[in-house]
């Protein structure tokens, strides 16, 4: 492959290969998304989408190394993308084993960090797994991977074509990026950032204490449903209170945490899609920033105060999204052990879900002991009736039955405070 351009890593990604460095052969930094495929599948026309979709994006054929003490992106022309075809042999568990395997298998970064994997259940039945490295894709990079590849797929003789991308190639943002922090235009954000988090601290949950060293992780996963008529009713606040759902459902996320942990003042990370600029819109790669929201709360707080407190954070958030909360300057000693291992996400939507012409698509959790790059990462993804939900944690820290009692919470809260918003959070909670 012969490279085309050389450009130095961004900050995000400095700090993914800071991670990869330190974390071990046990927690590879992908991002793996598995799909079932269910219908007359043209195999040779889904091999020609991808091989198309790594010829558009820049990001799906990069390579990285590190040149002196700098960490640097190398685009090459591009490749074919061998679509690895297997047989399904044996039963479900020897197949789940199988795609655990593929899903944590590390990548050689001297090479485009990209891999896709077929498996054949039956003539008319698949399973497909897109795994990529977290230093090309990120959340929102997965909407536009899946909406171009449903774009691409075409079966039969004729290829599909697309017009250019018109938005940013990842390597624009990244020179983008150097110069603003070069020409100090993010120091404003930096200064928001020190003062909003200082003195700050992660909330006491139970499990031992965060910052362990030594070894990967044990991971845990622990999956769930929002039942649609709970979600419908948290929607119908969200439109009352003119909040975003996600805003609704990272505060019933803090009102359990806050339950569980007895904090008022606390943290709570989330990944933010940093697009604010239109040309980053169809743009893939590691553009997203993880940020870090402070919940202050009073005694015995309702649902509406905790959802205030969530919708005032989101929109500073929103405002100060270009500075992640590790290039945060803080003052020695005040940076708080592990405040960022505790992640609340919400994944795209069915909008932005893979739609292959003429198959029957569904979108497959990832498999139990795929791990995460957070002691507990607890995601929802909406889908065509209510929410689904995964939390992945370490199984070192975290005791599976805490973790069960978490969800538990999770639902009944999201159930009981579209009726009673006014009622301390404490009264929504599952019964033991």
């Amino acid at each position: 492959m012969t490279v085309t351009r050389t450009v130095d890593a961004s900050p995000g990604q400095r700090l993914l290969g800071i991670m990869e460095h330190y974390r071990g052969e046990d927690s590879p930094l992908n991002l793996p998304v598995l799909y079932r495929l269910r219908g007359d599948l043209d195999r040779d026309a889904l091999a020609a989408a991808l091989d198309t979709l790594v010829a558009r994006h820049e990001a799906l054929r990069t390579s990285y190394e590190m040149s002196g003490r700098r960490l640097v992106q190398r685009v090459h022309d591009p490749w074919p993308l061998r679509l690895e075809r297997r047989t399904v042999a044996g039963g479900p568990a020897q197949f789940e084993s199988e795609i655990l395997l593929s899903v944590r298998a590390r990548f050689d970064l001297a090479v485009p960090p990209v891999r896709a994997t077929l498996w054949d259940i039956a003539p008319d039945d698949a399973v497909l797994l897109l795994n990529i490295h977290h230093l090309s894709t990120d959340g929102w990079s997965g909407g536009v991977i899946a909406d171009d590849l449903g774009h691409l797929y075409r079966p039969g003789p004729a290829p599909a074509a697309l017009a250019p991308v018109a938005s940013w190639q990842y390597p624009d943002f990244s020179e983008w990026q150097r110069r603003r922090w070069e020409e100090g235009l993010l120091a404003e954000h930096q200064q928001f950032w020190r003062e909003r988090l200082a003195g700050i601290h992660a909330p006491v949950l139970p499990g031992s204490p965060p910052g362990r060293t030594g070894g990967g992780q044990r991971p845990g996963t622990q999956t769930f449903d929002v039942a649609e008529q709970a979600v419908d009713g948290l929607a119908g606040l969200c439109r009352a209170r003119r909040v975003s759902l996600f805003t609704a459902a990272l505060a019933a996320f803090a009102a359990v945490v806050h339950a569980q942990a007895g904090d008022l003042d606390f943290g709570l990370a989330s990944m933010f899609a940093n697009r604010s600029r239109e040309e980053l819109a169809g743009t893939v790669g590691f553009v997203a920033n993880l940020l870090v929201l402070r919940f202050t709360l009073p005694e015995r707080p309702t649902f509406d105060q905790v959802l205030a407190a969530a919708q005032d954070m989101v929109f500073d958030a929103l405002a100060h999204q270009e500075v992640p909360y590790h290039l945060v300057p803080q003052r020695s000693g005040e940076r708080a052990a592990g405040l960022e291992n505790i992640l609340f996400q919400m994944m795209a939507g069915p909008d932005y879900q893979l739609a292959l012409a003429g198959l029957d698509v569904t979108q497959l959790p990832p498999p139990r002991g795929a791990g995460s790059r957070f002691d507990l990462e607890f995601a929802l993804i909406p889908a065509k009736s209510g929410l689904r939900g995964v939390v992945w944690f370490d199984r070192r820290r975290f005791p599976v039955s805490w973790v069960r009692k978490l969800v538990s919470d999770y639902r009944a809260m999201v159930a009981g405070v579209a009726a009673h918003p006014d009622r301390p959070v404490t009264c929504h909670l599952s019964v033991p």
